[in-house]
């Protein structure tokens, strides 16, 4: 048990890296679950857990100062998206721990995720404007050298370093307490969250829509329901045709038009002509 906390708390530090090594999409779930997976000796769970967490938490991606709309009016109370890396390896751990599947993982993973939220945050308003004064010094003095030194000890106290301490000691102290949690909720609250699993999905992938439908590619979106209700075509058949409209639309067309030689009024042709 400690020696899994341990490389749980490992696997949370390391995919935190992408301050450091730029976004590489190593912390979502899809990922960490896999990862954890493979440290809880579960790995076709840790799949499973970790593609229903990525439908989850699909919109939850802040891009500079962009925070998702919809994921700021959440009901489990977080003003920003909740930390989807330590609600996803910590989900995910539980849900193989406890051996209950998905819907465990589902039902620990926001309230998980929200909480490290208040602890990030805090972290990130009271200890690193300490490495970036630091930092501005540096700068300041002409030191570069030690300008990296604050980025890379600031990243690592601030955003990794927490999460190693917070998601080992969670899981080694949290996980008997979570199997008596779980034996003690009724069986048709068990079915009930069984049932609430299949829907999650679907709200991530409405909030993703949310994000990127509107007048110009809402069509799209329908042309690709129909392709898969009405003609029963797989879903990466309709990825395909999908990245071909993609390449007429913005590489074949484009340049078909520039070659097209255009016809003024005094050029045009005439009947009379012929």
């Amino acid at each position: 048990m400690l020696t899994q906390a341990i490389l749980i708390g490992l696997v949370a530090m390391c995919v935190t890296f992408e301050w450091a090594l730029g976004t590489c999409l190593a912390s979502r779930p899809i990922v960490t679950g896999v990862l954890i997976g493979l440290v809880m000796g579960d790995l076709q769970t840790g799949i499973i857990v970790g593609a229903t967490l990525e439908m989850v938490f699909i919109g939850s991606v802040t891009i500079g100062a962009a925070v998702p709309p919809d994921l700021g009016r959440v009901p489990w109370g977080a003003a920003f998206p909740p930390d989807v890396i330590t609600g996803g390896i910590l989900g995910t751990a539980f849900a193989i721990s406890t051996g209950q599947g998905a819907e465990v993982a589902l039902t620990l993973a926001f309230p998980i995720a929200s909480l490290y939220l208040i602890i990030d945050n805090a972290l990130t308003l009271i200890v690193m404007p300490f490495f970036v004064h630091k930092a501005d010094d540096c700068v300041a003095k002409g030191d570069l050298k030690g300008m990296e030194r604050m980025h890379l000890l600031g990243g690592f106290i601030v955003k990794s370093l927490p999460r190693f301490f917070v998601c080992s000691l969670a899981f080694y102290l949290g996980t008997p307490v979570m199997n008596a949690v779980l034996n003690a909720i009724p069986e048709f609250v068990s079915n009930g969250l069984v049932i609430a699993g299949g829907f999650i999905p679907a709200l991530g992938i409405a909030l993703l829509a949310s994000m990127i439908v509107n007048k110009q590619t809402a069509i799209f979106f329908v042309l690709g329901f129909a392709l898969c209700a009405y003609m029963s075509i797989p879903i990466l058949g309709i990825a395909i045709i999908g990245l071909c409209l993609a390449v007429i639309l913005v590489v074949v067309q484009p340049n078909f038009i520039a070659q097209t030689p255009q016809l003024s009024s005094e050029g045009s042709f005439d009947d009379d002509d012929f």
